[in-house]
């Protein structure tokens, strides 16, 4: 059997299927999780429904974002192995850096006919590795989290502390948006100034149609996409 046979082989296929379907359980448990602590809150069925709506819409533009990189994952490690590792919590850049990685630790070369059995098992452990911190600090402290907010809500105000939680947000996205735009590349900087600007309209001027503030982060998020992707396009078409 050579190689691109075994790595797309019914084989893989099924074995691969174990994590997707470990993944989607983890899923359906914390829903239910979610929705019964959402009842035992007070919380009505129709903002539930907005909250979910919101969460369904506010994923596809993260979701459509790694669609290049997954064919370029297709390629190296086969189909199988690309369906298990993007239901994981890895993400596609990163996956391709680990395999790029270990791919010279291995003495091979990602895409040339040296990427064989050995460099194929070696990118498997270290995408396997490279997740397991993660999992690890959540299964230690991420039972820990809910206790930690109510000593908080007990011992300071709780307006401050829901501030201070937000903050938190807002800070870890200003983050990760700051390390795709420092570098000041016009490719880079439109999606972010449109999508900024879509957003604080979808929140001020249009703030009472509550159907759009539940959708605002997704509805941003892909007009900064669509509109970059027409701007720059017909800027390659005209050159």
């Amino acid at each position: 059997m050579d190689f691109q046979t075994m790595i797309n082989s019914p084989g893989m296929w099924i074995a691969s299927s174990f994590l997707v379907i470990i993944s989607v359980s983890q899923a359906v448990v914390f829903l239910r999780a979610a929705l019964k602590e959402a009842t035992s809150l007070g919380i009505d069925e129709k903002k539930r429904k907005a909250a979910i709506r919101s969460a369904c819409i506010t994923a596809i533009g993260p979701s459509l974002s790694p669609v290049i990189t997954l064919l370029s994952l297709v390629a190296v490690v086969g189909a199988p192995t690309t369906w298990m590792r993007l239901c994981d919590v890895g993400a596609a850049r990163t996956e391709l850096g680990v395999i790029s990685l270990t791919s010279t630790l291995a003495g091979a070369e990602v895409g040339s006919a040296s990427f064989g059995t050995e460099a194929f098992s070696y990118a498997l452990w270290g995408m396997a590795l490279n997740n397991f911190g993660w999992l690890f600090l959540v299964f230690i402290l991420g039972h820990r989290m809910s206790g930690v907010v109510e000593k908080m809500n007990t011992k300071y105000n709780p307006v401050w502390v829901k501030k201070l939680l937000a903050g938190a947000t807002v800070g870890l996205f200003a983050y990760l948006l700051a390390n795709q735009i420092q570098d000041l590349q016009m490719p880079k900087l439109t999606p972010a100034i449109i999508s900024a600007v879509v957003m604080l309209l979808l929140t001020t001027v249009l703030k009472k149609y509550q159907r759009l503030q539940e959708l605002a982060l997704g509805i941003s998020m892909l007009v900064g996409m669509i509109a970059t992707q027409i701007v720059f396009g017909l800027s390659l078409i005209h050159i």
